[in-house]
Protein backbone atom coordinates (compact mmCIF):
# COMPACT_ATOMS: atom_id res chain seq x y z
CA UNK A 1 0.00 0.00 0.00
CA UNK A 2 1.65 3.29 -1.35
CA UNK A 3 -0.72 5.52 0.01
CA UNK A 4 0.08 7.81 2.90
CA UNK A 5 2.44 10.92 3.52
CA UNK A 6 4.89 12.29 0.84
CA UNK A 7 7.07 15.08 0.79
CA UNK A 8 7.71 17.30 -2.51
CA UNK A 9 10.22 19.87 -3.14
CA UNK A 10 11.72 21.90 -5.36
CA UNK A 11 13.67 25.35 -6.69
CA UNK A 12 12.07 26.73 -9.43
CA UNK A 13 13.41 28.81 -12.10
CA UNK A 14 13.23 31.69 -10.01
CA UNK A 15 15.92 30.08 -7.82
CA UNK A 16 14.55 32.34 -5.18
CA UNK A 17 14.08 29.44 -2.08
CA UNK A 18 13.61 25.67 -1.53
CA UNK A 19 9.50 25.09 -1.16
CA UNK A 20 8.65 22.38 0.74
CA UNK A 21 5.59 21.01 0.65
CA UNK A 22 4.01 17.62 2.83
CA UNK A 23 0.78 16.01 1.41
CA UNK A 24 -1.59 13.34 2.45
CA UNK A 25 -2.44 10.64 -0.13
CA UNK A 26 -5.90 8.90 0.18
CA UNK A 27 -7.94 6.54 -1.76
CA UNK A 28 -10.27 8.31 -3.85
CA UNK A 29 -13.33 9.88 -1.96
CA UNK A 30 -15.91 8.56 -4.28
CA UNK A 31 -15.71 4.90 -5.85
CA UNK A 32 -16.77 6.55 -9.34
CA UNK A 33 -13.51 8.46 -9.27
CA UNK A 34 -10.42 7.35 -10.86
CA UNK A 35 -7.78 9.08 -8.77
CA UNK A 36 -6.41 9.28 -5.66
CA UNK A 37 -7.85 12.24 -2.61
CA UNK A 38 -5.05 14.94 -2.14
CA UNK A 39 -4.50 17.02 1.19
CA UNK A 40 -1.51 19.50 1.33
CA UNK A 41 -0.78 19.43 5.41
CA UNK A 42 1.73 21.96 5.31
CA UNK A 43 4.45 23.38 3.73
CA UNK A 44 7.70 26.03 3.69
CA UNK A 45 9.74 28.12 1.72
CA UNK A 46 13.35 27.89 3.19
CA UNK A 47 15.92 31.36 1.49
CA UNK A 48 18.90 29.40 -0.20
CA UNK A 49 22.21 30.57 1.24
CA UNK A 50 23.06 33.60 -1.46
CA UNK A 51 26.18 31.53 -2.30
CA UNK A 52 24.75 28.01 -3.42
CA UNK A 53 22.06 30.48 -5.18
CA UNK A 54 24.48 32.68 -7.15
CA UNK A 55 26.03 29.14 -7.87
CA UNK A 56 22.67 27.91 -9.23
CA UNK A 57 22.07 30.98 -11.63
CA UNK A 58 25.51 30.52 -12.63
CA UNK A 59 24.89 26.90 -13.64
CA UNK A 60 22.27 27.24 -15.69
CA UNK A 61 23.77 29.78 -17.96
CA UNK A 62 25.70 28.39 -20.89
CA UNK A 63 28.08 30.54 -20.83
CA UNK A 64 29.11 30.73 -17.00
CA UNK A 65 28.64 27.14 -16.53
CA UNK A 66 31.38 24.12 -16.16
CA UNK A 67 31.37 20.54 -15.40
CA UNK A 68 33.31 20.96 -11.84
CA UNK A 69 30.43 23.91 -11.53
CA UNK A 70 27.55 21.82 -12.03
CA UNK A 71 28.99 18.88 -9.94
CA UNK A 72 29.92 21.08 -7.22
CA UNK A 73 26.00 22.55 -7.40
CA UNK A 74 24.55 19.32 -7.53
CA UNK A 75 26.22 18.27 -3.92
CA UNK A 76 25.80 21.13 -2.27
CA UNK A 77 21.75 21.22 -3.23
CA UNK A 78 21.29 17.76 -2.71
CA UNK A 79 22.68 18.57 0.62
CA UNK A 80 20.93 21.51 1.81
CA UNK A 81 17.31 19.67 0.37
CA UNK A 82 18.11 16.96 2.55
CA UNK A 83 19.10 19.12 6.16
CA UNK A 84 15.93 21.42 4.99
CA UNK A 85 13.75 18.77 5.02
CA UNK A 86 14.70 17.51 8.64
CA UNK A 87 14.94 20.25 9.95
CA UNK A 88 11.39 21.37 8.57
CA UNK A 89 9.70 17.86 9.42
CA UNK A 90 11.21 17.88 13.06
CA UNK A 91 9.79 21.61 13.38
CA UNK A 92 6.59 19.64 12.65
CA UNK A 93 6.91 17.21 15.32
CA UNK A 94 6.73 15.01 12.14
CA UNK A 95 8.97 11.34 12.68
CA UNK A 96 11.24 10.95 9.42
CA UNK A 97 9.32 7.34 9.43
CA UNK A 98 6.25 8.47 8.74
CA UNK A 99 7.16 9.73 5.18
CA UNK A 100 6.75 7.32 2.36
CA UNK A 101 9.05 9.00 -0.06
CA UNK A 102 10.66 11.96 -0.82
CA UNK A 103 9.68 13.73 -4.62
CA UNK A 104 12.55 16.13 -5.13
CA UNK A 105 12.77 17.62 -8.61
CA UNK A 106 16.01 20.09 -8.17
CA UNK A 107 17.19 22.62 -10.53
CA UNK A 108 16.89 23.14 -14.09
CA UNK A 109 20.40 24.00 -15.11
CA UNK A 110 19.55 23.12 -18.67
CA UNK A 111 16.13 21.93 -21.04
CA UNK A 112 16.90 22.26 -24.69
CA UNK A 113 13.14 20.29 -25.52
CA UNK A 114 12.44 18.85 -28.72
CA UNK A 115 12.78 20.78 -31.43
CA UNK A 116 15.10 23.09 -30.59
CA UNK A 117 18.43 21.16 -31.68
CA UNK A 118 19.39 17.34 -32.51
CA UNK A 119 18.83 15.90 -29.42
CA UNK A 120 16.77 17.03 -26.79
CA UNK A 121 17.94 16.53 -23.56
CA UNK A 122 17.02 18.18 -20.06
CA UNK A 123 19.14 18.38 -17.00
CA UNK A 124 18.32 18.53 -13.11
CA UNK A 125 20.78 18.53 -10.32
CA UNK A 126 20.28 18.29 -6.43
CA UNK A 127 21.30 15.46 -6.09
CA UNK A 128 19.19 12.48 -4.69
CA UNK A 129 22.05 10.08 -3.55
CA UNK A 130 22.64 13.08 -0.69
CA UNK A 131 19.31 13.27 -0.22
CA UNK A 132 18.04 9.91 0.69
CA UNK A 133 21.82 9.24 2.69
CA UNK A 134 21.16 12.15 4.82
CA UNK A 135 17.23 11.55 5.78
CA UNK A 136 17.19 7.85 5.70
CA UNK A 137 13.43 8.29 3.36
CA UNK A 138 13.22 6.73 -0.43
CA UNK A 139 14.12 9.74 -2.54
CA UNK A 140 12.34 9.97 -5.89
CA UNK A 141 13.86 12.45 -8.35
CA UNK A 142 14.53 12.90 -12.44
CA UNK A 143 11.41 13.04 -13.00
CA UNK A 144 11.49 14.44 -16.28
CA UNK A 145 13.83 12.85 -18.64
CA UNK A 146 11.37 9.72 -18.80
CA UNK A 147 8.96 11.93 -20.88
CA UNK A 148 11.76 13.22 -23.00
CA UNK A 149 12.88 9.75 -23.81
CA UNK A 150 9.12 8.93 -25.16
CA UNK A 151 8.97 12.39 -27.28
CA UNK A 152 7.75 14.45 -25.06
CA UNK A 153 8.65 17.88 -24.09
CA UNK A 154 9.26 16.90 -20.43
CA UNK A 155 7.67 19.65 -19.14
CA UNK A 156 5.46 20.95 -17.62
CA UNK A 157 4.54 17.79 -15.58
CA UNK A 158 2.05 20.29 -12.97
CA UNK A 159 -1.27 19.61 -14.88
CA UNK A 160 -1.82 16.45 -14.25
CA UNK A 161 -1.83 17.42 -10.75
CA UNK A 162 -3.52 20.36 -10.99
CA UNK A 163 -6.17 18.64 -12.20
CA UNK A 164 -6.24 15.73 -9.75
CA UNK A 165 -6.55 18.91 -6.82
CA UNK A 166 -8.81 21.42 -8.02
CA UNK A 167 -10.86 18.38 -8.92
CA UNK A 168 -14.26 18.93 -10.90
CA UNK A 169 -14.69 22.26 -11.10
CA UNK A 170 -18.41 24.18 -11.34
CA UNK A 171 -16.77 26.32 -13.74
CA UNK A 172 -14.53 26.72 -16.46
CA UNK A 173 -11.33 26.91 -14.61
CA UNK A 174 -7.49 27.09 -16.02
CA UNK A 175 -5.05 27.46 -13.33
CA UNK A 176 -1.96 29.53 -14.02
CA UNK A 177 1.42 29.21 -12.50
CA UNK A 178 3.66 32.14 -12.42
CA UNK A 179 7.04 31.39 -11.39
CA UNK A 180 10.16 32.63 -13.55
CA UNK A 181 8.28 30.93 -16.34
CA UNK A 182 4.83 30.90 -16.86
CA UNK A 183 2.28 27.62 -17.56
CA UNK A 184 -1.25 26.78 -17.75
CA UNK A 185 -3.54 24.27 -17.03
CA UNK A 186 -6.95 24.28 -18.60
CA UNK A 187 -8.90 21.65 -16.30
CA UNK A 188 -11.48 19.23 -17.25
CA UNK A 189 -11.56 17.80 -21.34
CA UNK A 190 -9.63 20.27 -23.14
CA UNK A 191 -6.52 20.40 -24.86
CA UNK A 192 -3.00 20.02 -22.40
CA UNK A 193 -1.81 22.98 -20.51
CA UNK A 194 1.90 24.40 -21.83
CA UNK A 195 4.68 26.95 -20.95
CA UNK A 196 3.47 30.17 -22.52
CA UNK A 197 6.15 32.15 -22.05
CA UNK A 198 8.17 34.11 -19.34
CA UNK A 199 6.83 34.74 -15.84
CA UNK A 200 9.12 36.79 -13.35
CA UNK A 201 12.48 36.08 -15.33
CA UNK A 202 13.23 38.49 -17.19
CA UNK A 203 11.22 41.00 -14.73
CA UNK A 204 13.61 40.01 -12.21
CA UNK A 205 16.56 39.96 -14.37
CA UNK A 206 16.44 43.21 -15.19
CA UNK A 207 15.09 44.30 -11.38
CA UNK A 208 18.62 43.04 -10.57
CA UNK A 209 20.55 44.82 -13.10
CA UNK A 210 19.23 48.26 -12.67
CA UNK A 211 18.91 47.48 -8.55
CA UNK A 212 22.23 45.53 -8.10
CA UNK A 213 22.11 46.02 -4.04
CA UNK A 214 18.34 45.70 -3.40
CA UNK A 215 17.42 43.15 -0.40
CA UNK A 216 14.48 41.55 -2.26
CA UNK A 217 15.78 41.18 -5.67
CA UNK A 218 12.77 41.83 -7.14
CA UNK A 219 10.05 43.75 -7.98
CA UNK A 220 8.35 43.96 -4.80
CA UNK A 221 4.11 43.78 -5.85
CA UNK A 222 5.78 45.05 -9.06
CA UNK A 223 5.62 48.59 -7.53
CA UNK A 224 8.53 49.87 -10.33
CA UNK A 225 6.82 48.19 -13.53
CA UNK A 226 3.63 50.34 -12.35
CA UNK A 227 5.74 53.86 -12.39
CA UNK A 228 6.75 52.88 -15.60
CA UNK A 229 4.84 53.16 -19.56
CA UNK A 230 4.86 50.36 -22.00
CA UNK A 231 6.86 50.91 -25.16
CA UNK A 232 4.92 49.29 -27.23
CA UNK A 233 7.47 49.10 -30.15
CA UNK A 234 9.23 46.92 -27.43
CA UNK A 235 6.54 44.85 -26.84
CA UNK A 236 5.80 44.55 -30.46
CA UNK A 237 9.36 42.89 -31.04
CA UNK A 238 9.53 40.62 -28.31
CA UNK A 239 5.40 39.26 -29.39
CA UNK A 240 6.96 38.81 -32.29
CA UNK A 241 9.54 35.69 -31.08
CA UNK A 242 8.44 32.60 -32.70
CA UNK A 243 8.36 30.91 -29.60
CA UNK A 244 4.61 32.54 -29.17
CA UNK A 245 3.35 31.67 -32.53
CA UNK A 246 4.36 28.03 -31.86
CA UNK A 247 1.91 25.78 -31.44
CA UNK A 248 1.85 23.13 -28.26
CA UNK A 249 2.77 21.09 -26.88
CA UNK A 250 5.44 23.40 -26.02
CA UNK A 251 7.93 24.08 -23.09
CA UNK A 252 10.57 26.51 -22.30
CA UNK A 253 12.63 28.09 -19.95
CA UNK A 254 15.83 31.19 -18.89
CA UNK A 255 18.31 29.27 -21.37
CA UNK A 256 15.84 30.95 -23.96
CA UNK A 257 14.35 33.62 -22.47
CA UNK A 258 16.87 35.51 -20.04
CA UNK A 259 18.55 38.78 -19.96
CA UNK A 260 20.76 38.63 -23.44
CA UNK A 261 17.08 37.82 -24.96
CA UNK A 262 15.31 41.11 -24.09
CA UNK A 263 18.51 42.83 -24.23
CA UNK A 264 18.82 42.09 -28.17
CA UNK A 265 15.28 43.99 -28.30
CA UNK A 266 15.66 46.64 -26.28
CA UNK A 267 18.45 47.45 -28.30
CA UNK A 268 17.25 47.30 -31.62
CA UNK A 269 14.80 49.97 -30.94
CA UNK A 270 15.96 53.80 -32.07
CA UNK A 271 15.77 54.96 -29.09
CA UNK A 272 16.65 53.37 -25.57
CA UNK A 273 13.88 53.54 -23.17
CA UNK A 274 13.64 54.49 -19.64
CA UNK A 275 14.58 51.43 -17.53
CA UNK A 276 10.89 51.31 -15.77
CA UNK A 277 9.30 51.59 -18.60
CA UNK A 278 11.50 48.43 -19.95
CA UNK A 279 10.18 46.82 -16.88
CA UNK A 280 6.64 47.94 -17.25
CA UNK A 281 6.38 46.11 -20.86
CA UNK A 282 8.31 42.89 -19.26
CA UNK A 283 5.09 43.12 -17.45
CA UNK A 284 2.37 43.61 -19.98
CA UNK A 285 4.65 41.10 -21.89
CA UNK A 286 3.94 38.30 -19.75
CA UNK A 287 0.16 39.09 -18.73
CA UNK A 288 -0.60 39.43 -22.49
CA UNK A 289 1.26 36.62 -23.71
CA UNK A 290 -0.28 34.40 -20.99
CA UNK A 291 -4.19 35.47 -21.43
CA UNK A 292 -3.51 34.37 -25.09
CA UNK A 293 -2.91 31.28 -24.39
CA UNK A 294 -5.74 31.01 -21.90
CA UNK A 295 -8.26 32.19 -23.90
CA UNK A 296 -6.74 30.12 -26.90
CA UNK A 297 -6.92 27.26 -24.87
CA UNK A 298 -10.25 27.89 -23.01
CA UNK A 299 -12.38 30.05 -24.42
CA UNK A 300 -15.27 29.50 -22.02
CA UNK A 301 -12.71 30.17 -19.14
CA UNK A 302 -14.17 31.70 -15.84
CA UNK A 303 -12.25 31.29 -13.12
CA UNK A 304 -7.83 31.36 -13.31
CA UNK A 305 -6.38 30.54 -9.95
CA UNK A 306 -2.85 31.95 -9.48
CA UNK A 307 0.02 30.24 -7.98
CA UNK A 308 3.73 30.63 -7.92
CA UNK A 309 5.32 33.52 -6.86
CA UNK A 310 3.63 36.05 -9.39
CA UNK A 311 0.52 35.96 -7.32
CA UNK A 312 2.41 38.46 -5.03
CA UNK A 313 3.08 40.79 -7.93
CA UNK A 314 -0.30 43.23 -8.06
CA UNK A 315 0.47 45.09 -11.12
CA UNK A 316 1.00 42.05 -12.93
CA UNK A 317 -2.43 40.29 -11.73
CA UNK A 318 -4.35 43.56 -12.30
CA UNK A 319 -2.66 43.56 -16.23
CA UNK A 320 -3.39 39.74 -16.36
CA UNK A 321 -7.47 40.85 -15.28
CA UNK A 322 -7.21 43.59 -17.76
CA UNK A 323 -5.56 41.41 -20.94
CA UNK A 324 -8.31 39.07 -20.36
CA UNK A 325 -11.28 41.35 -20.35
CA UNK A 326 -9.90 42.56 -23.21
CA UNK A 327 -10.46 39.55 -25.09
CA UNK A 328 -13.41 38.53 -23.84
CA UNK A 329 -16.19 40.30 -22.65
CA UNK A 330 -17.58 37.79 -20.00
CA UNK A 331 -16.04 38.27 -15.97
CA UNK A 332 -13.41 36.21 -14.81
CA UNK A 333 -11.86 35.85 -11.67
CA UNK A 334 -8.12 36.38 -12.02
CA UNK A 335 -7.20 35.97 -8.12
CA UNK A 336 -4.33 33.80 -5.99
CA UNK A 337 -4.55 30.18 -5.36
CA UNK A 338 -5.58 31.03 -1.88
CA UNK A 339 -9.23 31.62 -2.99
CA UNK A 340 -9.44 28.54 -3.65
CA UNK A 341 -8.31 27.30 -0.55
CA UNK A 342 -4.87 26.30 -1.33
CA UNK A 343 -1.33 27.91 -0.10
CA UNK A 344 0.49 29.21 -3.56
CA UNK A 345 3.83 28.75 -2.52
CA UNK A 346 3.17 25.02 -2.28
CA UNK A 347 1.38 23.73 -5.13
CA UNK A 348 4.16 22.84 -7.21
CA UNK A 349 6.36 21.22 -4.73
CA UNK A 350 3.39 19.51 -3.56
CA UNK A 351 2.78 18.10 -7.32
CA UNK A 352 6.60 16.40 -7.54
CA UNK A 353 5.39 14.49 -3.79
CA UNK A 354 2.41 13.53 -5.40
CA UNK A 355 4.69 12.39 -8.34
CA UNK A 356 6.83 10.67 -5.99
CA UNK A 357 3.17 8.75 -5.22
CA UNK A 358 2.75 7.98 -8.48
CA UNK A 359 6.77 6.48 -8.79
CA UNK A 360 6.12 4.46 -5.41
CA UNK A 361 2.56 2.93 -6.74
CA UNK A 362 4.44 2.37 -10.34
CA UNK A 363 1.54 4.45 -12.08
CA UNK A 364 1.89 6.87 -14.45
CA UNK A 365 2.84 10.84 -14.10
CA UNK A 366 2.80 12.31 -17.15
CA UNK A 367 0.28 13.77 -19.78
CA UNK A 368 0.64 13.09 -23.30
CA UNK A 369 -1.61 15.95 -24.15
CA UNK A 370 0.27 18.31 -22.24
CA UNK A 371 3.90 16.80 -23.01
CA UNK A 372 3.64 15.46 -26.36
CA UNK A 373 4.80 12.18 -25.76
CA UNK A 374 4.05 9.20 -26.75
CA UNK A 375 2.32 7.49 -24.34
CA UNK A 376 1.57 7.54 -20.68
CA UNK A 377 4.97 6.83 -18.50
CA UNK A 378 6.52 6.02 -14.89
CA UNK A 379 8.42 8.97 -14.40
CA UNK A 380 11.81 8.91 -11.77
CA UNK A 381 14.15 7.11 -10.36
CA UNK A 382 13.95 5.76 -7.00
CA UNK A 383 17.13 6.27 -4.37
CA UNK A 384 16.51 4.03 -1.65
CA UNK A 385 16.71 5.45 1.99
Amino acid sequence: MTYGRYVGCMTGTSVDGLDLALIEVSPPKNVDLAREAISILNAQTVPLPEKLRDALLASGQPDQSSVDLLGECDVQLGDFIGASIIDWLRSLDISLASIRAIGSHGQTVRHRPPGTRDSAFTLQIGDPNQIAEITGIDTVADFRRRDVAAGGQGAPLAPAFHDVLFGNTATATCVVNIGGISNISPLGNHNGGFDTGPGNCLMDAWFCQHHPNHPERFDTSGKWAAVGKVQEALLERMLGDVYFARRPPKSTGREYFNLAWLESHVSALSDLPPSADVQATLSQLTATTLAASIIQSMPDVRDVPICGGGRANDHLMRNIQECLQHLTEEDIRVMPAEAWGFDGDAIEAAAFAWLAYRRMANLSGNDPRVTGALGARVLGAIYPG
